[in-house]
């Protein structure tokens, strides 16, 4: 067994939960031989879903990074085995739905403080995996002066100027990152994954597409019938824009993969991470045949609004029936209403132009999954019947 262990920073995320599982499972079995996934929030051993493994998973609670250095010190300093901590993969994320300054600021201090509590407690660091995404190429910032944005987005792309820039945290992550790593024995590394397509037994997670959209189409099957018409909610140009969505699994996988790659080609470098190349033109009707609907093309009227009611607005309408359907098929209670529909709603409707990601620098250095787009919708489709979210 690998004399390895590897940290999760935000386990109970989309990426992060996946992240601890592919810890325990790739490359092989025996890469890591201790998995510590930390949360802030409630998480069991069980939730991982690999009981087979639960040997060499170890799950903490109370991980909460807003409470500072030495608050956080104590609490890993209490973990047993902490010294031996060679590989920490860092998806934390806090203050969803700030403005930008106050996003930023909340992100650098969660990730300041995790880094100098690691470097208090882990003597044996080896590697820190820090994930962004997409966003780090100005996605939300397209179409502004000076702003240059031309797809494939590459890992050796600029970054915006300002005044955009100020408003990327990633940047300021990076940056402070990479100056507490200086005069260390450890390396660092970037990862860049477009829209994550996921699962994750928190249902209040803010991020994650496939919840939304997996509960208004079990929801819309179960009401309207099945076979019936669900209207795309966009219009033609978000209908036919490219781009890679990133399956939980192959992210997680990427980030080990450049953590154990020759140092040489990985440290202080970043590298995108995403599935095949797709539109919603070609994966939509896919994702609505999956709940035995038949899922069809935009019918923008003259504003661009759909005719009929779909998306975030149909699942609205429906809110007086939550309770019922969810109580008569046996799911969670409480999931619907904590669900971002405004984040569902952004990525289908609102995204008109290409985005996707180049990801030859991965596979560069060996890394060559790349999911068919409807496989990582299965996958966590699958995970969220289990748990009881959809049916």
């Amino acid at each position: 067994m690998s004399p390895k262990t590897a940290l999760v920073f935000g386990a109970s995320g989309v990426s992060g939960w996946a992240q601890a599982r592919e810890c325990l499972v790739y490359p092989t079995v025996e890469a890591f031989s201790r998995v510590i996934a930390t949360s802030n929030r409630p998480l069991s051993k069980d939730a991982f879903q690999l009981s087979q493994y639960a040997d060499r998973l170890d799950v903490y609670n109370g991980i909460d990074l807003t409470k500072g250095v030495d608050v956080v010190t104590q609490k890993l300093q209490g973990i047993q085995g902490i010294n031996d901590v060679t590989h920490v993969y860092y998806a934390a994320y806090g203050a969803h739905g700030s403005d930008f300054q106050t996003l930023k600021a909340a992100n650098v201090e969660l990730l300041t403080t995790a880094v100098k509590a690691i470097k208090h407690a882990c003597p044996r660091l080896e590697f820190w995996v820090l994930q962004t995404g997409a966003k780090y190429y100005g996605i939300e910032f397209y179409g502004q002066p000076g702003v240059v944005y031309e797809p494939p987005l590459k890992e050796s792309s600029p970054r915006i100027p300002e005044p955009y820039a100020s408003n990327v945290f990633y940047y300021s992550q990076w940056d402070e990152l990479t100056r507490l790593n200086e005069g260390t024995k450890w390396h660092v590394c970037d990862t860049r994954p477009d829209m994550i397509v996921g699962y994750t037994p928190q249902s209040n997670n803010t991020m994650n597409f496939a919840q939304g959209v997996g509960l208004w189409l079990s929801m819309y099957a179960s009401l309207e019938g099945k076979g019936a018409e669900v209207v795309f909610p966009g219009n033609d140009l978000s209908w036919k824009s490219l781009h890679r969505e990133s399956s939980q699994d192959t992210v997680a996988r990427l980030n080990i993969h450049v953590s154990l790659a020759p140092i040489d080609q990985v440290a202080g470098k970043a590298f995108n991470v995403a599935d095949q190349l797709v539109n919603w033109e070609k994966l939509w009707p896919e994702l609505c045949a999956y709940f035995g609907l038949t899922g069809v093309g935009p019918d923008d009227n003259a504003e661009g609004k759909p005719k009929k009611l779909t998306g975030m607005a149909w699942v609205m309408s429906k809110k007086p029936e939550w309770d019922k359907w969810v109580e008569a098929n046996g799911l969670k209670g409480g999931i619907l209403e904590t669900t971002s529909w405004e984040f569902m709603e952004a990525n289908l409707v609102f995204t008109r132009f290409d985005r996707q990601l180049d990801i030859e620098a991965s596979k560069k250095i060996g890394f060559m999954e790349e999911k068919e787009p409807m496989k990582g919708y299965v996958e966590a489709f699958e995970r969220m019947r289990k748990a009881k979210i959809i049916f």
